[in-house]
C-alpha cells in the first residue's frame, strides 16, 4: 500500500482539507435516515398513484410539459449535481499515516459524542463486569498498549488521544478501540492467546482504526450510500406499478447496495487497519510473524467466520492471513530498522488456546471479583 513507501521516506501525513468543511452531526443522521427513507417511499408511491389516476389526455399533457421544459429540469438536476460535487470536493482530506484521500463529513467533536454514547452502552451492557485496574488481564493489555504507543510517537495524533484500557469479564471473543481512545478487550479474547505478541497484533489493529479515523470515514461513506439509496427508493416506488412489486424491488436494491458497496468498503478499512497495525507492532519490536499464524489458526478454529466473507464486514480469517503474509517481510525489515532484537528461529507460531477446560488454560487465571467502572487506567503517553 501507499503508506509503506511514505513511511520509508519518513512522511507521516496529517489531516489536510481543501477548504473549511461543514460537518454533519451523525447523531442527527441516525434519526433522519429512516425518516427520509419513509418520505421517499410515501412520496414516490403518491407520485405514482397521482399519475395513474390522471385521465389519458392529462397524462399526455403532463408528458408534453416535461418535454417542453426538459432543459429546465436538466439544469435543475445539473445544479444539484454540481452542488453535490462541490460538497464532496470540499470535504476531502488526507488520511493520517496512509496519505490516502478520502471523503469526511465527521469532525472530532461529533466522534467524541458517539464515543460517549458507546461507552454508556458498554457500561450498561457490562455493568459490574469490568475487571479491576490491577487485574493481570487489564495490566497485560495496558502494558502492550503502552509499548505500542511509546514506540509510535512519530505519528502526530497518537499523542493527542487519551488512551484507556478496560477488560470485560465475558466469554465473548472481541476487542475494539473507540475513536476517543478507549480500549476494550474481553477476557474470552485474551484467553485464546498464548503470548503478548498475539495480543499486540490484535491491539495494534484496533489502535489503527482509531488513529486512521475509520469510524468517521465509515459513517461519512455510508451517508453518501444512504442518500443514493433514498433517491433510488423514490424512483422505485414512483415507477413500478404495484406496492408489492415496489417493496420487493426496493428490498433487492438495498441488499445489492449492501453487498456491493457497504460491506466491501468495511472490509477494505479492516485490511488497511491490518497493514497499519502490522507497522505499529513492528516498530514496537513485537514478533510480526504471529500476525499470519494467528489468523491462520483462527481460520482453522473458525473464530468469527460463521458467515461467508461477502456477507461480512470483515475479511475472512484465511484471507487476512494471506494478505498479511505478503507484507510480513516488509514489517520484518522495518523491525530491524528500529534496532529490535533478532527473533528466535525455533519459536512455535500460531498456537491458540481454544480449550473450554479452565485447568488447561494457558493464560493467567481470571482474578475475581470483577469491578465496576472505577479504577480505569489511563495510559500516559511518553512525550518526546
Amino acid at each position: 500500500m501507499l503508506f509503506r513507501s511514505l513511511y520509508q521516506n519518513k512522511h507521516i501525513y496529517q489531516k489536510f482539507h481543501t477548504s473549511s468543511p461543514r460537518h454533519v452531526n451523525p447523531i442527527l443522521w441516525v434519526f433522519l435516515k429512516p425518516a427520509l427513507k419513509g418520505i421517499a417511499w410515501i412520496t414516490g408511491r403518491s407520485a405514482r398513484k397521482w399519475y395513474r389516476q390522471l385521465p389519458a389526455e392529462k397524462q399526455s399533457v403532463f408528458m408534453q410539459h416535461l418535454n417542453r421544459h426538459k432543459y429546465t429540469y436538466m439544469g435543475i438536476f445539473g445544479t444539484i449535481g454540481t452542488a453535490a460535487g462541490i460538497h464532496y470536493y470540499t470535504h476531502l482530506e488526507t488520511a493520517p499515516i496512509t496519505g490516502r484521500r478520502r471523503y469526511m463529513m465527521m469532525n472530532i467533536d461529533y466522534l467524541k459524542q458517539l464515543s460517549e454514547m458507546e461507552k454508556e452502552k458498554m457500561a450498561s451492557m457490562f455493568n459490574n463486569q469490568m475487571l479491576p485496574e490491577k487485574s493481570k488481564q487489564t495490566q497485560q493489555v495496558a502494558r502492550v498498549a503502552r509499548r505500542i504507543i511509546a514506540s509510535n510517537m512519530d505519528i502526530p495524533n497518537i499523542k493527542t488521544i487519551k488512551w484507556t484500557v478496560r477488560v470485560v469479564d465475558t466469554d465473548m471473543k472481541n476487542a475494539f478501540v473507540l475513536p476517543s481512545g478507549d480500549i476494550y478487550f474481553t477476557r474470552g479474547m485474551l484467553e485464546t492467546m498464548t503470548n503478548e505478541d498475539q495480543v499486540a497484533i490484535v491491539l495494534a489493529h484496533e489502535l489503527s482504526h482509531a488513529l486512521l479515523g475509520h469510524s468517521g470515514e465509515r459513517i461519512s461513506y455510508l451517508q453518501i450510500i444512504d442518500i443514493l439509496a433514498i433517491f433510488g427508493a423514490f424512483i422505485i416506488w414512483a415507477v413500478f406499478p404495484t406496492d408489492w412489486t415496489s417493496f420487493w424491488v426496493n428490498f433487492i436494491f438495498e441488499n445489492f447496495i449492501t453487498f456491493t458497496s457497504r460491506l466491501p468498503y468495511s472490509r477494505y478499512l479492516e485490511e488497511e487497519a491490518d497493514e497499519v497495525g502490522l507497522m505499529l507492532a513492528a516498530k514496537s519490536c513485537y514478533d510480526v510473524r504471529e500476525s499470519v499464524s494467528f489468523w491462520k489458526a483462527a481460520a482453522v478454529a473458525d473464530i468469527g467466520a460463521a458467515i461467508p466473507e461477502f456477507m461480512s464486514t470483515h475479511p475472512a480469517n484465511a484471507k487476512r492471513a494471506e494478505n498479511l503474509d505478503k507484507i510480513v517481510p516488509w514489517a520484518l525489515d522495518l523491525r530491524r530498522e528500529c534496532n529490535c532484537a533478532p527473533l528466535p528461529q525455533n519459536k512455535t507460531l500460531g498456537v491458540l488456546n481454544l480449550s473450554t477446560h479452565p485447568e488447561e488454560k494457558i493464560m493467567a487465571p481470571i482474578e475475581k471479583n470483577a469491578g465496576g467502572l472505577r479504577h480505569i487506567p489511563v495510559i500516559e503517553t511518553i512525550k518526546k
